[in-house]
C-alpha cells in the first residue's frame, strides 16, 4: 500500500510513523517543505499545505488527514481531497464526541469526507496526555502550573501512541471500523492528574483554575491568538457544561490490550516531565 501521511512531524504524525515502520508499506510524510523535513530514512517527503488545500499530485491507497488547530474551515480539506479516488481510504484524526456536536470544527470535516464519498475511518480520541509536554508546557515551564479556566472538569486521558497505532490499524486495514472512539472510560480533573503524575516524575506541578476573563486576559497577555484561545475553550471550558462522554473500549478491541495509562505514560516520559519541571520542581 501508498499511504501518505499529513501533519507527519507532529506529536500525532510522528507516532503514527513509528507504527508504521517495518510494515511494509510505502509511507509518504505530508510536510510544507519537503527538503528541509527530518524524517526516518523509509519515509518519503512530499509537498502538502492544508491550509490551502495542496498536496500531491498522485494515488494513495490510504491517507491520514488530520486539521491543523489553526484551520476550522472545512473548505480547504475538500480542495485537498478533491482529486483522489473515492476508494481511497481517509482516516481523519476527529475527536470524541464530533458525532454529536456539529458545531465542532472536527464534525464539519467529518460531514465533507462522509459527503464525498470517500472510504473512510474517524479516529476519535479523549484528552491527549502530550497536551502536558506540548500545548501546556510553556506555562508549566514558566510558572509550574496549570492555568485553565477548566475547574474540576474531568478528561479521559490517552497517549498520542495508543491514538497512533489505532490510526495506523486504520490505514492498513487491520480494521475496518468506519469509527474509533480512543477513550478508557476513567477521568480525572487536572488537580487528579498532575499528582498522578507527580507521584511518577517526581515533579511539583500544580493545577490553578482561572476564571473565564482572567484565562482570556492571561492568554492574551502571553501573546496567545483569538483562534487558539477559541480551540483552549472548546478543550477546556464548554465541556464543562456537556453531556459527559463515555468511553467505549472500541479501541482497546482494535489494538487488542488496554489502553496506556497516565501513570504508565508519565513513567513513560519522565525525562520531558522533569525537564519542563526543572531542578527547583523536581525531587
Amino acid at each position: 500500500m501508498d499511504i501518505l501521511i499529513t501533519g507527519a512531524t507532529g506529536n500525532v504524525g510522528c507516532a503514527v510513523l513509528a507504527a508504521l515502520a517495518g510494515s511494509g508499506h510505502r509511507v509518504f510524510a505530508g510536510v510544507r517543505d519537503p527538503a528541509s523535513a527530518q524524517l526516518p530514512d523509509d519515509v518519503i517527503p512530499v509537498a502538502v499545505d492544508l491550509a490551502t488545500g495542496t498536496g500531491p499530485d498522485r494515488r494513495f491507497d490510504a491517507i491520514f488527514l488530520m486539521r491543523p488547530p489553526q484551520i476550522a474551515d472545512p473548505a480547504p480539506f475538500r480542495r485537498f481531497l478533491d482529486p483522489h479516488a473515492r476508494e481511497t481510504r481517509i482516516v481523519f484524526l476527529s475527536v470524541q464526541g464530533a458525532e454529536s456536536r456539529g458545531y465542532l470544527p472536527h464534525a464539519k470535516i467529518e460531514r465533507v469526507i462522509r459527503d464525498m464519498g470517500f472510504a473512510r475511518c474517524f479516529v476519535r480520541p479523549a484528552y491527549f496526555m502530550e497536551n502536558l509536554v506540548t500545548t501546556l508546557a510553556p506555562e508549566l515551564k514558566r510558572t509550574g502550573r496549570v492555568y485553565l479556566p477548566a475547574g474540576r472538569l474531568g478528561l479521559d486521558w490517552v497517549s498520542a501512541r495508543d491514538i497512533a497505532e489505532v490510526i495506523a490499524a486504520a490505514l492498513t486495514g487491520a480494521t475496518g471500523r468506519d469509527a474509533v472512539t480512543v477513550a478508557s472510560g476513567h477521568k480525572l480533573d487536572f488537580a487528579g492528574a498532575l499528582a498522578t503524575v507527580n507521584a511518577v516524575a517526581g515533579t511539583g506541578f500544580r493545577y490553578v483554575p482561572a476564571s473565564l476573563p482572567g484565562y482570556i486576559r492571561h492568554a492574551r497577555k502571553q501573546g496567545m491568538g483569538w483562534a487558539m484561545i477559541g480551540v483552549m475553550l472548546l478543550l477546556h471550558f464548554l465541556p464543562r457544561f456537556g453531556r459527559a462522554e463515555a468511553g467505549t473500549g472500541d479501541a482497546e478491541t482494535v489494538l487488542g490490550r488496554p489502553l496506556e495509562t497516565l501513570d504508565d505514560w508519565a513513567a513513560r516520559n519522565k525525562g520531558a516531565l522533569r525537564a519542563l519541571a526543572g531542578p527547583a520542581r523536581s525531587t
